[in-house]
């Protein structure tokens, strides 16, 4: 692919957090975006409504209201837009991190579109597919995940996005589309749910309030959504190499929530003692440490993440 000016990319599910992001950062590199959502502009609130709102200051982006599951509207956009790039992130995660994920919907949703949707930008002569995976599809383990890993998911969560990955590399090498995994790992930033760990802090530090927590000792792999963006915008341009691949999108560095946290409070001035660790239980089978490895990231996307501090100094800076 070229550097993307002047090239058209179709980016599913723009109303999620990572979703709406892609919009923005393929619209300012030129890119004729399409954002598809799920339903009718007007039906959406809250959080939703103002990641939208921010979409529609961009004059190269247009919105489209496209159900995945509905056959037909997809293969009419498909051959209506001819997109070089279909960026596959919409997906079902009702209660992604529960036992009680609707395994069925997932599979409806996440898996089954995907047979249609490949025909049909096979036959528009499109150069490549970006699908959004998970780092919810690895084994719980407490070493660096890596993309050759056998995957063994814990979650039902999992198993319908590792179905969803398998799927892609049957189809990409049945038409012959080049596609590319990003699995993601903890991306946050601008726009995240309010209801998510580090909004929620960061909301409550400014007031001066209380902030009930668990004890927040479980590592992860956080990664500014920006960071996110730009490495897209790589797996974009390795669709020239053809083929199939996996790619994690991640930090590579395993953080103590609590410290991520600590982080926050002495970036905003705030006392320490306003965090109240403890206060609230651990989500049960939480697993302690989940980390990826970025190396195949770093050495065949020439992408590398920022540091972590700057990512909390962005999230920051967006919440004055």
């Amino acid at each position: 692919m070229s550097n993307g000016l002047n090239k058209s990319v179709v980016i599913t599910g723009v109303s999620s957090f990572v979703g709406c992001h892609l919009a923005m950062t393929f619209a300012g590199q030129g890119w004729a975006v399409t954002a598809t959502l799920s339903q009718p502009r007007g039906r959406y609130e809250g959080i939703k409504a103002k990641r939208l709102e921010h979409l529609e200051h961009e004059a190269s982006i247009s919105r489209q209201a496209l159900d995945l599951c509905d056959e037909k509207a997809v293969r009419g956009c498909i051959e209506r837009i001819k997109p070089d790039l279909w960026i596959h992130h919409a997906g079902y995660a009702v209660n992604y991190g529960s036992p009680d994920f609707d395994l069925r919907a997932g599979r409806s949703v996440n898996v089954e579109p995907l047979g249609y949707i490949y025909e049909e930008l096979a036959k528009a002569g499109c150069g490549g597919v970006l699908v959004t995976g998970s780092s919810m599809e690895y084994s719980n383990t407490e070493q660096a995940c890596r993309e050759t890993d056998d995957c063994r998911p814990a979650t039902p969560y999992g198993q319908s996005k590792l179905e969803e990955t398998k799927a892609a590399a049957r189809l990409a090498a049945r038409y012959n589309v080049p596609t590319r995994v990003a699995r993601l790992f903890i991306p946050f930033g601008p726009l995240d749910a309010p209801t998510k760990v580090l909004p929620y802090v960061v909301e409550n530090l400014k007031k001066s309030r209380p902030v009930e927590l668990s004890p927040c000792t479980q590592r992860r792999d956080f990664l500014s959504i920006h960071d996110v963006a730009r490495a897209y915008l790589a797996l974009a341009g390795d669709l020239r190499r053809g083929g199939f691949d996996i790619f994690n999108v991640c930090s590579g560095k395993p953080v103590a929530v609590r410290d991520v946290i600590g982080l926050i409070a002495d970036c905003l001035g705030a006392s320490r003692s306003l965090l109240e660790f403890g206060k609230r239980s651990m989500r049960a089978g939480e697993p302690g440490v989940s980390y990826g490895s970025c190396e195949r990231s770093r050495k065949m996307l020439g992408w590398a993440p920022n540091e972590l501090e700057a990512g909390i100094k962005e999230l920051l800076g967006s919440a004055q």
